[in-house]
């Protein structure tokens, strides 16, 4: 089984650029939380078709943002966007819709910079892993939407690089309500697909269980998933940990193949890096705490013993101390 080599087609390759179009002066602005690899790529994308995006974060992250910019390489379009990124300190009006994509470990204390009086009644849509998003939505009064990004970025030096094909955007919500509503109309020039999947909890086991995984895996190996697929103890190692993975998932959901699970792994960009071990380099701790916290929680409501999984917890926690 190989890895998917992306392969352009005539019309592809011949496909004229996106152009930027000019920023509405009209109706309330987008605003993003967090300076995180996903909400970069959203602002660009989303200001290159023409949307006025807000980005909140830090007084040293705004300034990187609003000097320098942000530069999006895609894979896919074989193009470079760049834009300059308008940025505050806090929310200074009712936002059209307001994107949580702030590491989860700087999420409740961003949201101080998020007005109940401001916020209103406009929709609230949050990346941010976390196993409960709840008290966002204690915080802000208003229901929070989940939301996964489908797709494969990594950021180094202002410099967002999407890796693969298209990426898509799962929605916890019908199609009807003002936030897919609100989503769709500010994707329709990006070039970001939109889905829905009005049950959260199959669209967050969905996703975890691919990112826990190989997260952990590589992690632990120090090796990217295309190397691990090549090499045949740690392909062993990966099937046995998707089995672990599976194994803790709610009974209330349909059961998850890992043997599907594992041709998704195979479609991931072969260039692509799950961004944890070099979490781990920096210190940064809320990726490994989230995926550790879900992993204990599930295993004792399903009284699973997970000895693979146990191993590589261990040894991520322990490259932890060592870095200290």
């Amino acid at each position: 089984m190989l890895f998917r080599k992306i392969t352009l087609s005539d019309k592809e390759k011949n496909e004229t650029p996106l152009q930027s179009q000019p920023i509405s002066a009209e109706g309330a602005p987008v605003y993003i939380l967090g300076d995180t690899a996903l909400a970069c790529f959203l602002a660009v994308k989303l200001i290159t078709a023409g949307h006025r995006v807000i980005v909140l974060a830090g007084p040293k992250e705004n300034t990187s943002l609003s000097t320098n910019g942000i530069t999006v390489k895609e894979d896919y379009q074989l193009q470079k966007l760049h834009s300059k990124i308008e940025t505050a300190l806090w929310l200074k009006e009712t936002p059209e819709l307001l994107i949580i994509a702030s590491r989860s470990s700087r999420t409740k204390a961003m949201l101080t910079a998020v007005s109940k009086n401001k916020i209103k009644n406009c929709p609230v849509i949050s990346f941010t892993r976390m196993k409960d998003k709840n008290f966002i939505s204690d915080i802000l009064g208003i229901p929070v939407i989940s939301a996964y990004f489908e797709g494969w970025l990594s950021d180094k030096n202002q410099i967002v690089t999407a890796y693969g094909r298209n990426p898509e955007i799962i929605l916890c919500a019908e199609t009807g309500s003002a936030a897919y509503q609100t989503m769709e109309k500010l994707l329709a020039d990006t070039r970001i697909g939109l889905r829905t999947n009005s049950l959260p909890l199959q669209a967050f086991w969905n996703s975890f269980t691919v990112y826990a995984p190989c997260s952990l895996l590589s992690a632990a190996s120090g090796k990217s998933i295309f190397d691990i697929t090549k090499n045949k103890e740690l392909r062993e190692q990966l099937q046995t940990l998707l089995k672990e993975i599976v194994s803790i998932t709610p009974r209330v959901l349909p059961p998850f193949d890992a043997d599907e699970l594992l041709k998704r792994i195979f479609n991931i960009p072969s260039s692509y890096n799950f961004p944890l071990a070099e979490q781990i380099r920096l210190h940064q701790t809320g990726d490994i705490d989230f995926i550790s916290s879900v992993i204990q929680e599930a295993s004792f409501q399903n009284k699973c013993t997970l000895p693979l999984t146990g191993l590589l917890l261990k040894s991520i926690y322990e490259q932890i101390i060592e870095r200290k």
